[in-house]
């Protein structure tokens, strides 16, 4: 019996560790941001040059595909994914786009902003990013 309890025991402290590993977002929370702000940084650092954000009147892209931000999806990113994406873009390639138009040797084409951006900006990027999202409706069942 004690066996038993011992082995669950060692089950649940590596479930509960698998989130805790270096590249996970569990704790990861950035400080408030201005989506106003945002949508300036977003500006400011040309990312509408390759960026297409839903909902928003910022300049058409002149990267062609461009890649969307925003709309409606089944799970909106957390500040972590946002961040990463932003900081780290060769962690997680774009889905549905060519690959060889969004990469360069299997490495994303976005610019490296971790000298040019401050955390404001990215809190406020982040922010901006995140009203840009909607969860998108379940389907109705078909009758």
């Amino acid at each position: 019996m004690a066996r038993w309890i011992f082995l669950a025991a060692v089950i649940v402290l590596l479930v509960l560790t698998i989130g805790c590993s270096r590249g996970s977002a569990v704790g990861f929370t950035l400080p408030a941001g201005d989506p106003h702000a945002g949508k300036v940084a977003f500006a400011e650092l040309q990312c509408a040059s390759c960026h297409r954000v839903e909902g928003t009147d910022l300049p058409a892209p002149q990267t062609v595909p461009a890649v969307r931000l925003g709309g409606q999806v089944p799970v909106p990113p957390t500040d972590g994914e946002l961040t990463t994406d932003v900081i780290n873009p060769s962690a997680h390639l774009a889905l549905g786009y060519p690959q060889d138009q969004i990469t360069v040797a299997g490495h994303s084409r976005m610019p490296d902003y971790t000298h040019r951006m401050t955390v404001r900006q990215m809190a406020d990027l982040v922010a901006f990013l995140h009203t840009r999202y909607e969860v998108a409706p379940m389907p109705r069942p078909m009758k």
